[in-house]
């Protein structure tokens, strides 16, 4: 008798401890997949040579967002940052955006040769940590990288000081005292 109660308790402890597991595991694939529901951002992000193309075709800077899936600092950039009405905009209208997983495999092209996201994120752009943003000209020269996290109140005046050009002629420090006169 004793023992069937131990075995009916053992059994319950089972189901118990496989439902919390599942539903634990349901909770971890949800929050951590790059498209699920926190980094619904709606910004017109674009692969890396489509951006490209829209960069050169319109006269435009190329913000390149390189993250990572496990990446909690990537998570809270796409839930503050790119979420902010102003920020997306900016970013909607002036710019051409491309999201680099920097764990994926997916095949990229640059000038003319294969590489993975992974790669290109590692080799052709030496990103480090994530989150990492990357602004390009129009003809694609490299202008500056931001690495890490930035609030949406410091991440508008880069956005001007690379929508508008003042790289070409001014320091980002000399920009904002510009700015504050």
């Amino acid at each position: 008798m004793l023992g069937k109660r131990l075995e009916r308790r053992e059994k319950t402890y089972f189901y118990l401890f496989f439902i919390l597991l599942t539903l634990g595991l349901l909770t971890c694939r949800y929050y951590y997949h790059p498209l699920s529901g926190y980094a619904q951002d709606n910004l017109p992000w674009l692969s890396y040579e489509q951006a490209l193309t829209k960069s050169r075709v319109e006269d435009i800077p190329t913000l390149l967002y390189f993250y990572a899936d496990n990446c909690g600092w990537c998570r809270k950039m796409e839930q503050e940052t790119f979420t902010s009405k102003e920020i997306q905009e900016l970013l909607g209208k002036d710019f051409a955006l491309a999201r680099i997983n920097g764990n994926s495999n997916s095949m990229v092209v640059v000038d003319g040769k294969k590489f993975t996201e992974r790669q290109l994120s590692s080799v052709v752009y030496q990103v480090r940590g994530y989150p990492t943003i990357w602004f390009l000209a129009s003809d694609n020269q490299k202008i500056a990288n931001l690495p890490g996290y930035i609030p949406s109140q410091e991440f508008l005046p880069i956005l001007l000081y690379i929508r508008d050009g003042f790289y070409k002629e001014y320091t980002f420090l000399e920009y904002t005292k510009l700015q504050n006169k």
